[in-house]
């Protein structure tokens, strides 16, 4: 957990694998070979889940390749391919944890996390300025409105308030962009997280993700659709109250959406 600064939770999902892996060879892993791992996942892979299967991968692949250094006893070890089905094109919590650890750097981090936990278009977070930003309260106005796109309020959770608190000092001065970034090296930086962790995730994804987070924590459909900008300004104006900045926070704030944290 120290040395690959892994989160919590992602240690402790990593954790049950690394103790069955120990368990099938006796505790006893000091001469290792690729096929005894291959033997290994054989009769994990008959009875398992492809999520579960493609998970114990993914901790094997951090112990090995990662923390123990012997990557040649996992490499070439593919990930199970989902189903093709809408449902998979989103991915889990499990995998955004897993992705975000191979993120590099904190701009990139604390603009995942942005994502993520407010529901806004990878546009809307590229070319969001300071003067946008409300970080006492933790309000995003995005500046953005067209006869297509729609923008209102949202907010970002207290795990990306940590992470952009970090971010913000070492921002260059003259430039009013929060993240400073366009769409195409934030996209390079998703391509090179999504090669080292072996989940395809992109910025796009996460938007999909906070909407069908926010409705496995009973956020109501109107109000996910404030968030992410699809509400119509005539439902707004004969429903103020029901969608205020003042009403969405304390929406927002019961349902405590988390990406680090289960």
């Amino acid at each position: 957990m120290i040395d690959l600064d892994l989160s919590e939770s992602t240690f402790k999902r990593h954790e049950v694998c690394i103790k069955d892996l120990l368990k099938y060879f006796n505790g006893d892993i000091s001469h290792l070979t690729k096929e005894d791992i291959r033997s290994y996942l054989k009769s994990k892979k008959e009875n398992e889940a492809k999520s579960t299967y493609a998970n114990r991968i993914k901790a094997l692949r951090r112990f090995f390749r990662d923390f123990l250094e012997a990557k040649k006893l996992i490499e070439g070890f593919k990930l199970p391919q989902p189903n093709s089905n809408n449902n998979n094109k989103i991915p889990s919590k499990e995998d955004l944890q897993e992705f975000y650890s191979h993120i590099e750097g904190k701009k990139y981090r604390a603009a995942f996390l942005f994502l993520a936990s407010s529901g806004l278009r990878t546009s809307e977070v590229t070319n969001l300025k300071v003067s946008n930003v409300d970080f006492d309260s933790r309000m995003v106005i995005p500046d953005h409105n067209s006869s297509t796109k729609r923008t209102y309020v949202t907010f970002y959770n207290s795990e990306t308030e940590e992470v952009l608190t970090k971010f913000l000092p070492e921002r260059e001065e003259g430039d009013e962009k929060v993240f400073q970034i366009t769409k195409r090296p934030l996209q390079k930086e998703f391509c090179e997280a999504s090669e080292k962790s072996g989940i395809k995730i992109t910025p796009k994804m996460l938007r999909k993700w906070f909407a069908k987070e926010m409705r496995n924590l009973n956020v109501s459909g109107e109000h996910i659709d404030a968030f992410c900008g699809r509400l119509p300004k005539t439902v707004r104006a004969q429903h103020y109250t029901d969608f205020s900045p003042e009403r969405l926070k304390e929406v927002y704030e019961e349902a405590n959406i988390k990406i680090l944290e289960e």
